[in-house]
């Protein structure tokens, strides 16, 4: 396996007692899969995210990369973020070079890899703009071409077009799809968080389903349907619904637990569910 996550335990203290987020929380990841995570807001997705990178430490369970235990920043991942997280006063080249700046490249080598990666995102004529100069669209391509100049070999992505109009959003989830499709391209792997089940099905080899806060995975759903993806199709909403039952199941049958001995209050909306249209 590329990643195993083992009986991950993550808590934090609270005001009232210890939080506890994620509770024993296991599964694995391949390699050359596509997988997502889904489940109810709050109950740890983006966080474990950090954890399997190696940006924040489980208070107990073991993350493995390789079969080697993630102790430390792991420099085989990267990460795209909700927020875009660009530099504001750095421009589209030197914010997709700036990872390879802080990896000690030689300039010749940054060079070259920026180049290609602003080519392969789409973003050539707009390597002297800023930020502020470009659509969210833009921003989230500057986010990944970033993420993939350093070549990783797992893509981490916590709600990459949540902040992006519907449109947008379709046009850079098929890009994603096709980058990582091309066997010249890194990664070997994508981790992608969402809140929506059919971004999941639409794009993932599996889906992991994870129950409300404390947070543990309900299951691993196997994604075996031919891409490019029918979303009229019945296999395509049969799919749908078993995700959106199963968090919905969770979030109904898991206590109320959001510390030691304190009630959290119920998500009333846990995911979003759009039907095929």
């Amino acid at each position: 396996m590329l990643i195993d996550v083992e009986n991950v335990v993550k808590s934090f203290p609270g005001r009232h007692g210890t939080i506890i987020i994620m509770d024993g929380v296991t599964f694995s990841v391949r390699d050359g899969e596509f997988l997502s995570i889904v489940g109810p807001s709050g109950c740890g997705k983006s966080t474990l995210l950090r954890l399997i990178q190696g940006l924040d430490k489980p208070t107990s369970g073991q993350i493995r990369f390789r079969d080697r235990p993630v102790e430390a920043v792991c420099q085989e991942m990267a990460m795209v973020f909700q927020n875009f997280a660009l530099y504001p006063w750095l421009t589209v080249r030197e914010n997709v070079a700036f990872g390879l700046e802080a990896r000690r490249w030689p300039p010749e080598r940054i060079a070259r890899q920026v180049e290609r990666y602003i080519s392969v995102t789409g973003l050539v004529g707009f390597e002297e703009a800023y930020p502020r100069e470009l659509s969210g669209g833009m921003r989230q391509r500057v986010g990944l071409a970033r993420a993939l100049a350093v070549e990783p070999s797992v893509l981490l992505m916590d709600e990459p077009f949540s902040a992006l109009d519907a449109l947008t959003a379709e046009g850079l989830r098929d890009e994603v799809l096709q980058l990582w499709k091309d066997p010249t391209l890194p990664p070997e792997a994508v981790l992608l968080v969402t809140h929506n089940i059919e971004e999941a099905i639409t794009m993932s080899d599996r889906v992991v389903v994870m129950s409300r806060r404390p947070s543990r995975v309900l299951e691993c759903v196997p994604v075996d349907l031919p891409r490019p993806r029918d979303r009229k199709h019945p296999d395509f909403y049969e799919l749908m619904d078993r995700v959106y039952s199963l968090i919905t199941e969770g979030v109904r049958s898991t206590p109320l637990s959001g510390s030691a001995g304190v009630p959290a209050t119920a998500d009333p909306s846990p995911v979003e569910r759009r039907p095929p249209s």
